[in-house]
């Protein structure tokens, strides 16, 4: 070995050993696999797939593929690790952009302000949200079609793949963004990175490293890279070696979308939810008091739960569930209740949480609503339109609180779709053993619906063979492949990813000795259940029972109220003398602030949702925390540009904006709880 060879010999070996002592504090778990994998490969335990080798003509390193005979370089290492640094500029290319489609439209939506307490459809609620955002894009005259501005700053950035990591170090330098997520699929590549650069240039910017990771662990980091200064996902950079990287993108783009600002805005926060919680907290309503009923419930310790919901799995089950209904406590949802009934299917307890007007003749019209047995539970949530609410059998109707509780110490839970919160309510009720058919939140792996034949749900169909682009990414449109439930992968959509991971979020809380099977032909699988095919279900040890509803009825009104405790009425009070007091003096210090740039002003309009927090108004947070997401990216985003003009009049223009319609958010939501104090 010539005195050269040694001399990068052990140069190799100095940073290896600094890099496992950076990660041995930085991410102990990760160095924990990094040492195994080197021991096993000194033991002779692990045979090694790759090698690191010195590219002479180029002056740089290299990764050979001893299985496949190849150099993952093709023996060009420099020409390679240059290209991926110049491609990275500061502009939109080679970047993930996430911000709302408000700032996209130009035209003035036709809204009624007066009768803002009194809306309807979701479409009113939408309005009142277009129309504050056209204010702002109107004022800097920008609906996000400029596609070639100079950004100023990076602040989010992704490494897609590592292989040697040669680039990171130069890439990091030049952006120097304030977090980075490092994401590599394979340990053994990731190990001969740590022989050829320092990684702490990067542990010095929180570096998130997701490396060979199962799925939940892939899943978690990138949710704390998105989660962590969420503000600042409007523009997150990237760069890709191009190897494997793929399902790294659908996850991204898929958890940066369950995320989304406005997937629940604050219009529909304020006006449908607080709105319509306020009234029905007057109307004299049983509302569960889903705290106790989690500590008292165990009518259901010995009686299975059978939950239908209206995915395509319903449709090639009904026969078996026609046949064994009288083993299950039956419990749907609005969407599918009718298709049961006219499969002469008992059912226990239906439940429907959807605020939208449609339903009352979607699902609810008069017609079917007297074919449902006086017996029947109806769960709904506190959104419900109450004319709705005023045609069930009132003795048999319990709301349930949704979000967040009015009613101090109430459980509530929330989601992306009515599956997954029936879910969580049931579990709430201590069951031993809940079977799933039709809680797919996956298409039919066949057809590519949406939901089963004939339910009352807004039914889509997918081509499961069209070919997916990732430059734009629709809710309910574009293609996802997850682990299915009884088959390997399963086709499904960005919202109904979100679903899953909502799903799975409340199974992972339930008792422990509660099992959930799930029995859906073309469904998701949801970590913490048990995949069952149908025919395996020992149906024979089954009982059948009698009816319970009479008794489960009178547990649920003994737990139930009618009217907010004096306690919770003591804290809405002292809210809305905060609201009239120290916020409305927070937002006329902004008001009367001289911004002279757009930094100053986003420093100082976090002082209201900080202030709001640390008096633990949540509901009022929630609503507020909301229109920052969707307002201050886009702001952001706007002044994030090296030849942005005027910046100091936009920034007077904008403050106005802002301080006038936190005063119409904050009037507004005084308005609904003072209904509640009296």
């Amino acid at each position: 070995m010539t005195e050269a060879q040694i001399q990068l010999q052990n140069a190799l070996t100095t940073t290896f050993l600094a890099n496992l002592v950076f990660l041995s504090e930085y991410d102990n778990k990760l160095y924990q696999r990094v040492d195994g994998l080197s021991r096993m490969i000194e033991q002779g335990i692990y045979k090694e797939r790759y090698a690191l080798e010195f590219i002479m003509e180029s002056g740089d390193f290299d990764i050979y593929d001893i299985v496949n005979d190849k150099y993952l370089y093709n023996k060009n290492p420099k020409k390679v690790n240059d290209k991926l640094v110049r491609k990275i500029e500061f502009n939109e290319n080679d970047a993930i952009f996430c911000l709302s489609e408000y700032f996209l439209l130009k035209d003035q939506m036709e809204m009624d302000r007066d009768n803002r307490f009194n809306h309807e459809k979701i479409s009113d609620s939408i309005s009142v949200t277009n129309n504050g955002m056209l204010q702002y894009s109107n004022t800097l005259n920008d609906f996000l079609e400029n596609k070639k501005k100079k950004i100023k700053k990076m602040k989010k950035f992704i490494f897609l793949g590592t292989l040697l990591g040669r680039h990171i170090p130069r890439i990091a330098e030049k952006i120097d963004a304030e977090m980075y997520l490092v994401l590599e699929r394979n340990l053994e590549i990731f190990r001969l990175s740590l022989f050829t650069v320092d990684y702490t240039i990067l542990g010095n910017k929180g570096a998130i490293f997701s490396i060979m990771d199962n799925v939940a662990e892939e899943e978690d980091k990138i949710s704390s890279f998105i989660n962590h200064r969420n503000i600042e996902n409007y523009l997150i950079k990237f760069s890709s070696t191009g190897i494997n990287i793929d399902k790294y993108i659908d996850n991204i783009l898929s958890m940066l979308n369950s995320v989304r600002p406005t997937a629940y805005d604050y219009s529909r926060m304020l006006y449908i939810h607080v709105n319509r919680t306020t009234k029905v907290l007057n109307n004299g309503y049983k509302i569960l008091q889903l705290n106790e009923i989690k500590e008292k419930s165990e009518i259901f310790k010995n009686i299975p739960i059978l939950y239908l919901a209206a995915g395509p799995s319903l449709d090639e089950n009904l026969e078996w569930i026609k046949k064994n209904q009288d083993k299950f406590f039956i419990v749907t949802i609005g969407a599918a209740y009718k298709k049961l009934l006219s499969n002469n299917i008992r059912i226990d307890m239906i439940t429907t949480v959807d605020e939208s007007d449609i339903l009352e003749k979607l699902q609810f019209d008069d017609e079917n609503v007297l074919k449902i047995s006086k017996d029947t539970i109806i769960l709904a949530s506190v959104m419900t339109n109450e004319r709705i609410l005023k045609k069930f059998n009132q003795e048999k109707l319990f709301l349930f609180e949704i979000f967040t509780p009015f009613q101090m110490n109430n459980s509530v839970f929330d989601g992306f779709s009515i599956g997954e919160i029936v879910l969580a309510l049931l579990l709430n009720l201590n069951p031993k053993q809940i079977f799933l058919i039709g809680l797919d939140l996956a298409l039919h792996q066949t057809t590519g619906a949406s939901h089963s034949k004939a339910s009352d749900s807004l039914i889509q169909v997918l081509n499961l063979e069209k070919e997916q682009n990732r430059d734009t990414f629709i809710i309910d449109k574009s293609l996802l492949k997850v682990k299915g439930n009884l088959e390997e992968e399963v086709f499904t959509t960005p919202f109904f990813y979100s679903s899953i991971k909502s799903a799975e979020g409340k199974i992972l809380k339930k008792n422990d000795d509660t099992i959930i099977y799930n029995l859906s032909n073309h469904g998701a699988f949801f970590e913490g259940t048990v995949p069952q095919k149908i025919e395996e279900v020992k149906i024979e040890d089954f009982n059948n029972f009698n009816s319970i509803n009479t008794d489960f009825t009178k547990f649920l009104k003994e737990n139930s109220f009618t009217e907010l405790s004096e306690e919770s009425k003591k804290e809405f009070r002292e809210e809305i003398l905060f609201l009239n007091k120290e916020a409305k003096h927070t937002l006329n210090y902004i008001k009367n602030q001289n911004f002279e740039s757009y930094d100053e002003f986003n420093e100082k309009i976090f002082l209201l949702p900080k202030r709001v927090s640390e008096n633990r108004f949540s509901i009022l947070y929630q609503i507020i925390a909301n229109y920052f997401q969707m307002v201050v990216p886009y702001l952001s985003y706007h002044f994030n540009d090296l030849k942005v003009k005027n910046e100091k009049k936009k920034v007077k223009k904008i403050k106005e904006i802002f301080v006038k319609q936190m005063e119409d958010i904050i009037d507004d939501y005084i308005i609904c709880l003072e209904r509640v104090i009296k």
